[in-house]
């Protein structure tokens, strides 16, 4: 069987995240798609009426609801309560990032500035007991092969009375 390519693929019930327009930051889910450039989309816990949106305008999640085409919105709401898709997006790395590409906007120059210091130090300290680490560590090497070669190597007075 042939590998698939795409992992997330238009269809109906894919929530979807809107990166442009009056709803960017919501979920919305895909309830019946128009042609190959727009979709019918509903949001109903987030707050994003049933609306035409192109497909340019949205990123695709990998989170699938199980619904039928051109679901009513009692029952998308339902399905999306019951999967959960709002407390599951909040956990995800997705949600962390956007959440930490609000805070760094919202900083200023001299935050922006006092965190690089603070990185800085904290690289440093890392490096610093990384760097203790190896050495001890090559210590111990060299002595376990030390103590190696010694006792893989004959006295000399034991070869010369093997010999007679």
């Amino acid at each position: 069987m042939a590998k698939k390519v795409f992992r997330k693929l238009i269809q109906i019930g894919r929530v979807v995240f809107i990166n442009n327009g009056r709803y960017k930051g919501r979920l919305a889910a895909i309830v019946d798609i128009i042609d190959g450039s727009r979709g019918l989309i509903d949001g109903p816990c987030t707050r994003v009426p049933r609306q035409a949106l192109r497909f340019a305008d949205m990123y695709l999640t990998n989170y699938v609801l199980k619904i039928n085409r051109g679901q009513r919105e009692k029952l998308l709401r339902q399905a999306w309560n019951e999967a959960e898709i709002t407390k599951q997006f909040a956990k995800s790395r997705w949600s962390q990032n956007l959440k930490k590409g609000k805070l760094r906007d919202q900083m200023t120059d001299y935050c922006k500035y006092k965190v690089g210091r603070a990185k800085q130090s904290r690289n440093k300290i890392v490096r610093n007991l990384f760097n203790q680490m190896k050495k001890s560590s090559l210590k111990t090497q060299r002595k376990a092969l030390l103590k190696k070669r010694l006792a893989t190597k004959k006295p000399k007075q034991k070869v010369a009375a093997e010999k007679k």
